[in-house]
């Protein structure tokens, strides 16, 4: 019936009343834990406020992230990778949809131009579907320096065994022994990563 109000569906409702409050930049490793936690409740379904504005203030901190050259810029990139699916997906809405494919771009643009001495990236390996199970662990690396040597330790430790060989699993894996601060906050891997987001 014409003139009828639409009727707002209840993610509609949650965005509209969040929309207005910000998602403060982390701080500290455990506030990106907390956000991290949050990421991991989008992807899996079962985040309690509006998924969507916790995509879009994800995209809004890349974007300015990414401006400024921060080191943060891996998390953002990581993160909008992880739930930006939800507005593609989940549940779509072509604006933040639009929104979301635009920052990732614009991101990816601006760390392809950085070059590294790598020979492979974790963005090489990206599998068909897009998915990346193990971001979380990367996440939580990023967000604490401190477990790097504890890491490099573990590493150090299976390849002094004798046992461990380069065709072992672990020691192949982007979550296992390639697992490393440099290698995935790299800019052409998160430029990588930018160019298998969904377009």
């Amino acid at each position: 019936m014409s003139g009828e109000a639409a009727t707002e569906s209840p993610e509609d409702l949650e965005y509209e009343e969040e929309r207005s409050v910000p998602i403060e930049a982390p701080a500290t490793p455990g506030e990106w834990d907390t956000l991290a936690g949050d990421w991991e409740g989008v992807y899996q379904g079962y985040y309690l406020g509006s998924a969507r504005h916790a995509v879009l203030e994800c995209a809004r901190h890349l974007e300015s992230s990414a401006a400024a050259g921060a080191p943060e810029t891996a998390q953002w990139t990581l993160g909008l990778y992880y739930i930006g699916g939800y507005v593609i997906h989940s549940s779509p809405h072509s604006d933040s949809e639009d929104r979301v494919r635009a920052v990732m771009a614009g991101a990816g643009r601006a760390m392809e131009a950085i070059s590294c001495g790598h020979a492979a990236h974790p963005c090489d390996d990206v599998p068909g579907d897009g998915d990346l199970e193990g971001l979380p662990a990367v996440l939580e690396l990023l967000a604490h320096p401190e477990q790097d040597a504890e890491h490099a330790a573990a590493l150090a430790e299976e390849l002094a065994k004798g046992e461990a060989s380069a065709d072992d699993e672990w020691l192949r894996s982007w979550y296992g022994g390639r697992l490393t601060r440099d290698v995935w906050a790299c800019p052409q891997n998160l430029a990588g990563l930018a160019r298998a987001f969904p377009a």
